[in-house]
């Protein structure tokens, strides 16, 4: 509820004097980092003037010289800290807190006013806090609790009491634009006003929206390993990267940014997300795809298929003859037992099958892989693999300096007879130690990168021995399946290709850690997994030994998995993997995206969708249309996209299934609307008009989303069941689908159709 007159001017008079608080510390603030960078300058110019040059003594200059250098370090650091300070009082300015809660602490009479912001602000006069830090301990209770009995934890006992107030305000800009009085969490009111916006090119960091279940989330150190089941639409990203921020402040003197790393599906995504930690005064953290960490460690190994390429397969099974067989391939490969067959085949490479590559100059043998087997096998059989391998590259490496040397040897004595290379003697020897050294680089390269072994024909050769798969699985304890041969044939053939199949490439790592000595990221404190679904069991054990002291945050929704893995229950079917004791699941099942009338429209799409809970957001209905052509649908789609830019719509999505259908659908539109078009090589989020494929909308939202074409043919399998559910629930506020033929089973028969 608003507030009476006095009340107002109570609040208004509060957030002049915090202002005039911040104007001082950005003040105090800029003289800092003036005064830090006029020493830095300074250091720097007196850095050489001051050393002692008048002396012999240059151990005495370079002792010097280093003390300079640290001290010029510390201005630098001091001067960073300051400046950054001042930035962040900056952006603090527009809207110093958000809310305020009236708490009494039990034993006490008067409650104390906490107001409640981005960052915290004290006052160094009085060393009183003047707003917390949303990521305080005694914040917590403004998401968890309403008017009433309210605790918090505080570092050394549970702090107990009772909230008499509990106060929201919208400040843009420095100036109260609205106060609320509520009785939970978040007031309708002021969350309706969020949520019903238009949506950003950026994501902002809705700190005054987190729900209590979010909050859950953010704030939980006590288990290690969280996997969230999250709706469409229920705030997961958002949990997820204020849990980054949240740890970030929690472990503040322990943890740098660096110890973090977010997974997210894309480096559109990357993009739409990047501005959220700033917003939060926290640095940004490492973020890479899967598909980018993998692709690096197999780099001058095998070029790696795209998983949107894959994804373009398993969504056109019309255009290939071999589809059955490779999805075989793709579910074996995604699944635990392979995962067990796999480290039972690497451990059985101690004994005997890995195969190597010649070592060549030019075209000729130097190093055949017979004599490579032999060292491997032989000569250094008393290790570990790794070691072996280790062994190896140092001994041939020394035989290839030797190899230079004879070489060397061979160019200057026959330099030496030839008129035409003139010089003195040392110049000839110097020239012909680098001919030398040029004519082996090759070969000293792939020594170095351990090259020399054929890690994918030793991969291959699992799928060649038919028996000894068979005997692996047994040993595994599981049935061998009979999709195998059919998934082993088309692995081949695929293998033979330039490009490595995307479901090969993680088995191709196990073996080659089981080879080179495993990867581990040790430093890494905390991984953060968006889209999480979209993980294969197998790559969630990569992922476990990938990150061995670290803790998993997961954020996916099961009905959103749309890889082709077979696997039901998404990522929430990895959980298994983890110790139970460390691990907890949390469902988020209230949807805020989208309106309610397109909640209750997507939710229809699924089993089990009546569970998720849309947000009282009111909304027009989705539209569906019925067109005879191509050329109708490109008409009709344009004059939809322009009518709803006159309603105020301005970020517009235009979601075909496939990256082919995308080209042709800008194709058809590029003279009709101002379009640009999503792939997967987009590296930022653009607002506007857009067209991009189902599967690169996945964790993007849009104002208004046109499916281009709903019809059953498009959208007829089951296994496109979730891949429909996924791109009608990117709509924040209007939903129209165009189909031709006949609609998609999936939707209940008794919509409403425009003819």
């Amino acid at each position: 509820m608003s507030l009476d007159p006095k009340e107002q001017r109570l609040e208004e008079r509060q957030l002049d004097e915090v202002l005039g608080l911040i104007d001082r510390e950005i003040e105090e603030a800029a003289g800092a980092a003036g005064g830090r960078k006029e020493e830095l300058v300074s250091g720097k110019r007196d850095l050489w003037d001051d050393l002692v040059y008048d002396t012999d003594d240059w151990f005495e200059a370079a002792v010097q010289l280093t003390q300079q250098a640290q001290e010029l370090s510390q201005h630098a650091r001091s001067y960073r800290l300051a400046q950054g300070r001042a930035e962040k009082l900056e952006r603090l300015k527009s809207s110093p807190y958000f809310a305020r809660l009236d708490f009494r602490e039990d034993g006490e009479n008067t409650p104390n006013r906490i107001y409640i912001g981005t960052m915290s602000l004290t006052d160094d006069a009085t060393h009183e806090v003047i707003v917390y830090d949303w990521r305080a301990p005694i914040a917590g209770m403004y998401y968890d609790f309403g008017p009433g009995p309210a605790e918090y934890e505080a570092p050394e006992e549970t702090i107990r009491g009772e909230i008499t107030l509990k106060r929201q305000f919208v400040i843009r800009g420095g100036r109260l634009l609205s106060v609320f009085d509520t009785g939970v969490t978040i007031g309708d009111d002021m969350l309706k006003q969020m949520l019903g916006r238009n949506a950003e090119p950026k994501m902002k960091s809705i700190v005054t929206t987190i729900q209590r279940e979010q909050n859950q989330i953010i704030r939980d150190t006590k288990h290690r390993f969280i996997f969230v089941q999250g709706a469409a639409g229920s705030g997961k990203t958002s949990a997820a990267l204020q849990r980054i921020a949240y740890l970030l402040y929690r472990y503040r003197n322990v943890w740098t940014p660096e110890q973090l790393v977010l997974f997210s599906p894309n480096d559109v995504f990357n993009d739409y997300v990047s501005n959220v930690l700033p917003e939060l005064g926290e640095d940004r953290i490492p973020q890479t795809t899967f598909f980018d960490y993998v692709r690096k460690r197999l780099d001058g190994i095998r070029r790696i298929e795209h998983p949107y390429d894959q994804l373009e397969f398993v969504y056109s099974p019309e255009q290939h003859k071999d589809y059955d067989d490779r999805m075989a391939g793709i579910r074996i490969k995604s699944s635990i037992p392979f995962a067990d067959v796999l480290d039972r085949y690497a451990a059985s490479l101690d004994k005997g099958g890995v195969r190597f590559l010649p070592l060549k100059r030019k075209d000729k043998t130097v190093i055949g892989e017979d004599r490579l087997g032999m060292m491997f096998y032989e000569t250094y059989a008393g290790s570990r693999m790794p070691v072996r391998l280790a062994s190896m590259q140092e001994t041939l490496l020394e035989e290839v300096k030797e190899l230079e040397r004879k070489r060397a040897v061979a160019l200057y004595k026959k330099m030496m007879k030839e008129p035409k290379y003139l010089g003195t003697e040392d110049e000839l020897k110097r020239l012909s130690r680098v001919k030398a050294r040029k004519a082996y680089e090759g070969m000293r390269e792939d020594i170095k990168n351990f090259r020399f072994v054929d890690i994918v024909g030793t991969y291959r050769q699992l799928f060649e021995q038919e028996g000894l798969y068979r005997q692996l699985c047994r040993d595994s304890g599981i049935e061998p399946s009979t999709e195998w041969e059919r998934a082993a044939k088309d692995t081949l053939r695929r293998l033979s290709a330039e490009s490595l199949p995307y479901e090969d490439a993680v088995p191709l790592l196990y073996l080659l850690e089981a080879l080179h000595g495993a990867s581990r990221m040790n430093r890494i404190r905390h991984v953060v997994v968006d889209e999480a679904q979209d993980y294969t069991p197998l790559q969630w054990a990569y992922l476990r030994r990938l990150f061995p002291n670290a803790g998993i945050t997961a954020l996916g929704d099961m009905n959103q998995a749309i890889h082709g893995t077979g696997v039901e229950r998404g990522h929430l079917a990895s959980e298994a993997l983890f110790p139970a004791e460390e691990t907890i699941a949390i469902r988020l099942q209230r949807s805020y995206r989208s309106t309610r009338p397109i909640v209750e429209f997507t939710r229809a799409i699924i089993p089990g969708g009546e569970e998720i809970e849309p947000f009282e957001r009111e909304g027009e209905h989705p539209a569906i249309e019925c067109v005879e052509d191509g050329k109708s649908l490109a008409a009709k789609a344009a004059a939809v996209v322009q009518a709803l830019k006159k309603e105020g719509m301005h970020s517009l999505a235009i979601i075909t299934k496939t990256a082919y259908e995308c080209e042709d659908a800008v194709r058809e539109l590029s003279g009709r609307l101002d379009i640009q078009p999503i792939t997967k090589h987009s590296q930022s989020f653009v607002s506007g008009v857009v067209a991009l494929p189902s599967y690169l909308a996945k964790g993007l939202e849009f104002d208004a989303v046109v499916i281009w074409n709903a019809g059953e043919q498009r959208y007829g399998r089951e296994e496109e069941r979730k891949l429909f559910y996924t791109v009608c629930t990117r709509a924040l506020h209007r939903l129209h689908l165009f189909y031709q033929g006949k609609l998609t089973p999936f939707l209940n028969r008794e919509v409403s159709v425009i003819r």
